[in-house]
């Protein structure tokens, strides 16, 4: 018979003779990550295109291509007039004109391993369009030639170019005054808990997009304020952008104020201010419903017994 100790042994070796021969397997056959290398080995460059459109006149520009995967791969290459990055779903948007006057010099290539394409955008403006801001993404979608894996599924990823076109000149003090920070969180004033999250909506009321940098400020009372830089985003005309904060700051204070700057560009910012008091009351209440009961049962145990000997006998 095998002792105890004789079974705890081999119950040690088979666990580390496991470990040893998943890490051995991963080592030595990876697996097959066909759309991730595919993502990773193809170049394009510009990303986003901001341009300044004229009536009646073309405007042309290029998006460079470079594969640098060892096989050859094809590329296509398609226009969508939606706002792809916003809140908003496509169901609920209306698509951007822009893509009618765009047309690309090529809506299908075929590169070869390191090799480098250009495609032309020509975009026709009409001579009768209003000032306003346009925009469209150029989606460039890799075709590998064949599955790495037989009856594996295929994942095709894709790459976004933003298009931003405006008619018109930009002025800020009037894009200032139509861009608004909304919908701040929390939206109560007295909490129970620190939020584990703050966040915020900027709307575009301008005619044209603009790109939107936040600076939060936390300031509890009678402590050290922290300024943190959120990313930046685009924030297209007649959209919403929204952001979300998780805060790093010292959460044992009671009073905090939340000041908002958004810079919209041309030294032009605007400015929300809320506050909000961290008071655990949730647990003040269920002390408070204690003691109070502790104090009922002390001070009238009499009348409490001669209650419950009545329910007992009927």
């Amino acid at each position: 018979m095998m002792t105890h100790r004789a079974k705890y042994k081999k119950i040690i070796f088979l666990k580390h003779a496991t470990i040893f021969f998943v890490a051995f397997f991963f080592l030595f056959f990876p697996a097959q990550t066909n759309a991730q290398s595919l993502q990773q080995s193809i170049s394009i460059s510009p990303i986003i295109n901001d341009l300044q459109l004229t009536p009646g006149k073309k405007t042309t520009f290029t998006i460079t291509i470079k594969n640098n995967n060892s096989t050859s791969i094809g590329i296509h290459a398609e226009t969508t007039g939606y706002d792809i990055t916003g809140g908003a779903s496509l169901f609920e948007q209306t698509q951007s004109p822009m893509t009618n006057w765009t047309t690309l010099s090529q809506e299908d290539l075929l590169l070869d391993k390191n090799q480098l394409k250009t495609i032309y955008v020509t975009i026709n403006t009409p001579n009768n369009i209003k000032q306003s801001g346009y925009y469209e993404t150029i989606f460039l979608t890799p075709i590998a030639h064949q599955q790495e894996v037989a009856n594996s599924p295929i994942i095709l990823s894709r790459f976004g170019v933003l298009v931003l076109g405006t008619v018109g000149k930009l002025n800020y003090n009037d894009l200032a005054k139509k861009v608004s920070v909304s919908d701040i969180t929390p939206t109560f004033t007295i909490l129970n808990t620190f939020p584990s999250t703050i966040s915020f909506t900027v709307a575009n009321n301008y005619f044209t997009h603009f790109d939107a940098k936040p600076f939060i400020t936390i300031t509890p009372l009678f402590a050290n304020s922290q300024t943190t830089l959120l990313i930046d985003k685009h924030v297209l005309p007649g959209s919403k952008r929204v952001w979300q904060y998780t805060p790093m700051i010292a959460r044992n204070h009671i009073f905090y104020q939340i000041h908002l700057a958004v810079s919209v560009g041309g030294g032009k910012q605007i400015y929300r201010d809320t506050w909000f008091v961290v008071l655990p009351y949730r647990s003040f209440l269920l002390v408070i419903t204690v003691f109070t009961l502790l104090y009922i049962i002390i001070t009238k145990r009499k009348r409490l017994g001669k209650f419950v000997a009545i329910l007992i006998k009927g």
